[in-house]
């Protein structure tokens, strides 16, 4: 199918790329090095709450290892820091694929120039999109049964679908709260991670490919998903 380049109004409320990595150097030296190098375009920097627990246990506990512990700020662009992992984030109003793209290449060459990295362990583009005071079920060609039973309401579904060398992460709620960049947002939800699974290791050399190619993915189910008169009533260009 030809998929639109936007609709409007546009639902994306934040959009995020994160790679997790090995190095060989300590936490506080990977934030120091990030940080000098990315101070002057975000300059905005902020402590997250994980840094308060003690060290020991955010560096044992696996569902704290890959937690960022800064983020640095700049406009519409959030720089966020951990021992082992960085993102970048698009939030409050959504810039565009091509001026997000850009600035992820950006953001990232300066990191890969650093040489801090042995090893990139996962990367994974995430959209998530909110439709306010709308059941997104009733709009979608995604249908979920009990027997004959049709599920529309108060449905809050998480599946996991690969798609050649990715596995879209699909989580869609029609009634849902959530906090959006500190603003909390009612309304139906659709969020897709897509991450790459492939046999070869994530490079750097490859990463753009990588990315783009998850954009395209993550575009595709996301408009797969969306019946047809629906989207022709979201003002569409192609």
């Amino acid at each position: 199918m030809t998929l639109p380049k936007k609709i409007s109004p546009c639902p994306i409320v934040e959009s995020l790329i994160e790679v997790r990595f090995d190095s060989e150097l300590p936490g506080e030296a990977i934030f120091g090095i990030i940080y000098n190098e990315h101070k002057n375009d975000f300059p905005k920097l902020d402590k997250l709450p994980i840094l308060q627990i003690p060290e020991a246990i955010r560096s044992s506990d696996k569902n704290l290892i890959y937690a960022p512990h800064y983020t640095l700020r700049s406009g519409n662009y959030i720089l966020q820091i951990g021992p082992q992992v960085f993102s970048l984030a698009n939030v409050h109003e959504y810039a565009g694929w091509d001026t997000f793209y850009g600035q992820i290449k950006n953001v990232f060459k300066r990191i890969i120039d650093l040489k801090i990295i042995t090893e990139t362990k996962r990367l994974g583009l995430r959209y998530i999109n909110v439709f306010p005071e709308m059941n997104i079920f009733e709009k979608s060609d995604l249908k979920v049964f009990i027997k004959e039973d049709l599920l529309v309401n108060r449905v809050n579904l998480t599946i996991d679908l690969p798609s050649n060398e990715f596995i879209n992460t699909l989580r869609m709620a029609s009634d849902a709260n959530l906090d959006a960049s500190g603003k909390i947002l009612m309304g139906s939800v659709i969020d897709i991670d897509t991450s790459f699974s492939g046999s070869k290791p994530v490079l750097f050399p490859d990463m753009e490919e990588i990315i783009q190619n998850a954009h395209d993915k993550e575009k595709e189910l996301f408009f797969n998903l969306l019946r047809d008169d629906y989207i022709e009533s979201l003002n569409p260009e192609y």
